[in-house]
């Protein structure tokens, strides 16, 4: 049975930091970030955590579709892709009111780590981008959790 080797985690609350956080379509942002360091090519590297997003529901269909992506190295495009998960709801038009609806986004991502980047402290960023129709904000919960398992 494999050992915890290292563990690190960093958790956002709802109403805390910069929460809640309005998005625009089709812009990636950093949400929060953590420090790995595997020791030997053996390793593995188990991530896991979750965001927390509501979408305001008005008198029009909304389509949202949130990606989320763990990167290696930086929060920016041209930085590594180690994860990616997509999540949508599709509301349709004319439910008469208006409210704001909650959602979480769970995920869990195991890889062995890189062999150039052994013994090194190696960030890892989480980050979200959404298309669709409607206004969508990262309300919380966010989390994302890391180990490194030997």
């Amino acid at each position: 049975m494999p050992s915890i080797l290292q563990y690190s985690t960093q958790d956002v609350q709802p109403g805390t930091g910069s929460l809640p956080l309005q998005l625009t379509q089709g812009v990636e942002i950093f949400l929060t970030s953590i420090w790995l360091t595997a020791t030997n090519t053996t390793n593995q590297l188990t991530f896991w955590g979750n965001v927390g997003w509501s979408i305001q529901l008005l008198n029009q269909a909304v389509t949202p579709q949130l990606t989320i992506r763990i990167r290696q190295n930086g929060s920016s495009s041209t930085d590594p892709i180690l994860f990616q998960t997509t999540d949508s709801e599709l509301f349709p038009g004319n439910l008469g009111f208006i409210t704001l609806t909650n959602f979480n986004t769970s995920f869990i991502h195991t890889r062995v780590p890189d062999p150039t980047k052994i013994g090194v402290a190696v960030p890892f960023y989480l980050t979200v981008s959404y298309i669709g129709l409607g206004n969508v904000a990262i309300s919380g919960p966010v989390n994302l959790t890391g180990q490194v398992l030997g």
